[in-house]
């Protein structure tokens, strides 16, 4: 009675895995075929900086997930930041060869136009003010 009843719970286990699997398949499919939509970019100009400085954010929406890339100057790759926004800011944050970059971008979330963003930057113990030009 006992291994009738182990037989039948490993006979459903592996029967749920079966069916999951297809599912699980799917889904990994459709995230990875979204296309991000550029939202915006930010260009920090060639100013010399005795830090790594980024070049250029770009700021996407994926599958209506808030994305953005980092450019830095003198770097072949982009890295992946983190977004966050806070009231009418933007906020986003990449892990940098010279420390944690921490980029604040002033009422970027009000959706008006602007040629020019102002903020503020950190980049490990450096830190100061920002005006970036935008291209929407």
């Amino acid at each position: 009675m006992r291994s009738r009843i182990l037989i039948s719970a490993l006979t459903a286990a592996a029967a749920l895995g079966v069916v999951a699997s297809p599912a699980a398949a799917q889904q990994g499919r459709s995230a990875s075929s979204v296309t991000p939509r550029v939202v915006a970019t930010y260009d920090f100009g060639a100013k010399r900086r005795a830090i790594t400085f980024p070049r250029t954010v770009t700021v996407a929406d994926s599958a209506g997930q808030l994305v953005a890339r980092v450019a830095l100057a003198g770097a072949g790759k982009e890295l992946p930041m983190t977004v966050t926004v806070i009231e009418s800011d933007l906020v986003l944050q990449s892990e940098t060869p010279d420390g944690v970059l921490t980029l604040v971008l002033e009422r970027q979330n009000d959706g008006g136009p602007g040629s020019v963003a102002p903020g503020r930057w950190s980049l490990g113990r450096s830190e100061g003010k920002l005006r970036v030009d935008t291209r929407n």
